[in-house]
């Protein structure tokens, strides 16, 4: 009889089985004496012996006959293969939060926005003729000698400067207005999503970082702008690289870049801001309602050259409203002139918690984490330093 051929290798389950069956599969060989009367065949002696020896490893890689492979990725107690990284996988919230408001490269780019509210705080009047011109109505008032156009500019001048709006001062409240406008330029937060992906053995891994939304917060109030469907589809970063160190509790990640559309997204926040304050969101409807057009002409009464009414009381509060809209149009589209900003990571670190998975094997996974960005942003073709803080949560 052919013995049965014996398993060579790494023992398994299979082996061992095999090895189970060697006794009554093997030739008989020569009895053995064990006691007067007493006989066993050698080969049912062999076969237990051989059962021992190949199942002898089975226990495990940290029980008899096995040890701990680090070089092996597929060992689950080598501390840094993928199983134990791999915590860091899954989507997580970052917002950023940007505070320009000391930086020397933002008051070229907010006194550009910010002109015409200062010149309706200053110089009301100056500020409505230089919004018409080149309107009928405003060449309609560039035909009054300059004389006569002087005493109805300090009129208006005076008549805005000494109006309350809600127990406010008009010119006030105009400077609430610039100050809003000057915090939701320099001091915003940008939300984004981040999904990282499976880490190897030495902790790098890759991820997608794409644009969400962004913040603003105005005295203790947050205007939160979501971002519309086709600016999140592109604007994403991929292949962002990410390094895990689960022993010092730090993560690092690497140079990458989005597309920010920086413009848009404050001119929506500054309306949903006048909303908030105000009640209206229309910049124009705003401060029609805070100077009063009609009160304004009734002030000033009719413009007269020679016994001969030159503007009505109805065309002068028609005068009004048109300048105020047409600087409520200038601030906005300096606002606008911001236009798509590239928001240049450079490269980021900082640290991160481990919490508790929902199983029952006390498994852990990458919390909450915070750290600092360098970062550049580019604005209208020039770029200037603009570091940042990030706080990220996990969302699954």
């Amino acid at each position: 009889m052919t013995p049965y051929p014996l398993h060579v290798g790494a023992p398994s389950i299979l082996n061992c089985m095999d090895a189970m069956v060697i006794p009554w599969v093997l030739q008989a060989g020569p009895a053995l004496a064990l006691s007067p009367g007493m006989t066993i065949k050698s080969s049912l002696v062999l076969a237990p012996l051989l059962f021992a020896v190949a199942c002898a490893g089975e226990v495990g890689p940290e029980g008899p006959g096995g040890s701990s492979d680090p070089s092996d990725p597929s060992d689950p107690s080598d501390p840094g293969s993928p199983d134990a990284v791999a915590q860091i996988a899954g989507d997580y919230e970052v917002t950023s939060a940007f505070d320009l408001r000391n930086s020397p490269d933002m008051p070229a780019i907010v006194s550009g926005a910010l002109g015409p509210l200062t010149g309706l705080a200053d110089d009301p009047a100056g500020t409505l003729f230089d919004a018409l011109e080149g309107t009928s109505i405003g060449d309609l008032l560039d035909s009054v000698s300059p004389a006569i156009r002087g005493i109805v500019e300090n009129q208006i001048n005076q008549y805005i400067q000494e109006k309350l709006y809600e127990g406010v001062p008009v010119a006030g409240q105009i400077a609430e207005i610039t100050d809003m406008v000057t915090s939701i330029l320099t001091n915003f937060e940008v939300m984004t999503d981040l999904r990282v992906g499976s880490a190897d053995a030495a902790g790098n891994a890759n991820a997608e970082h794409s644009i969400a939304g962004l913040a603003y917060p105005l005295d203790g109030d947050r205007i939160v702008v979501d971002t519309p469907a086709i600016i999140n589809t592109l604007s994403i970063a991929r292949n962002v690289s990410i390094n895990v160190n689960l022993d010092t509790s730090a993560i690092d990640f690497g140079d990458h870049a989005l597309q920010l559309p920086l413009g848009d997204f404050a001119v929506t926040a500054f309306h949903a801001a006048l909303e908030s304050q105000f009640g209206i969101s229309d910049l124009g409807d705003a401060l029609g309602d805070m100077v009063d057009c009609d009160g304004l002409a009734a002030n000033v009464g009719e413009i007269e050259v020679a016994g001969f009414t030159l503007v009505t009381e109805t065309q002068l509060a028609g005068f009004c409203e048109q300048g105020l809209d047409a600087a409520a149009a200038q601030v906005d589209e300096q606002i606008r002139r911001l236009e798509t900003a590239q928001l240049h990571f450079m490269g980021g670190d900082g640290t991160f918690d481990m919490e508790s998975k929902s199983d029952d094997i006390g498994s852990t996974q990458l919390g909450a984490m915070d750290g600092n960005w360098q970062t550049e942003l580019g604005i209208n073709d020039s770029g200037f330093a603009a570091p940042s803080t990030f706080k990220a949560v996990r969302k699954n």
